[in-house]
């Protein structure tokens, strides 16, 4: 019994060129893919802005936040909201595209054969399972970076 309790229930995530590693309690919901609004003057990993829950949210793509290729083909993606993890923000929720439906795992200590440090200030560290890969993102800095991005065109 005391083996699960050292587990956190958590979403794999697959991206076009990595895969996410999440706390299930991160994740407010997995939708559709919808087009952003494109907003003007952004990086190129703020892909604009979609309506969810009667409020306008930001949609990033985190590969290129980390200098991968983003693909213009939507084709089988998703929207992936995230729960805000900064209490008082004013960002409450935004979203990163998927390449699919994550699955469920349950993650602990003892569940990678490796982790490995990552030199990117959005991610925390690559997990490996087996042959499988994520990387685990810093949810506090994506969130910070998206408030100063917002304020920059407010």
């Amino acid at each position: 019994m005391d083996e699960v309790q050292d587990k956190v229930r958590s979403l794999w995530v697959p991206l076009r060129e990595m895969n996410l590693l999440l706390p299930n309690v991160a994740v407010a919901e997995i939708g559709s893919y919808r087009a952003p609004e494109v907003q003007a003057d952004m990086p190129e990993w703020f892909l604009g802005m979609v309506k969810w829950r009667e409020q306008r949210i930001p949609v990033i793509s985190l590969e290129a936040m980390c200098g991968l290729s983003v693909p213009s083909n939507p084709v089988f993606s998703r929207l992936m909201i995230v729960n805000s993890v900064c209490p008082g923000s004013a960002i409450k929720h935004y979203a990163v595209v998927t390449a699919g439906l994550p699955g469920l795992i349950q993650f602990g200590d003892d569940t990678a054969d490796e982790v490995v440090a990552y030199d990117d200030d959005a991610l925390q560290c690559i997990v490996r399972i087996g042959q499988e890969e994520a990387v685990i993102p810093d949810l506090t800095y994506l969130q910070n970076l998206l408030e100063q991005q917002l304020d920059k065109v407010a």
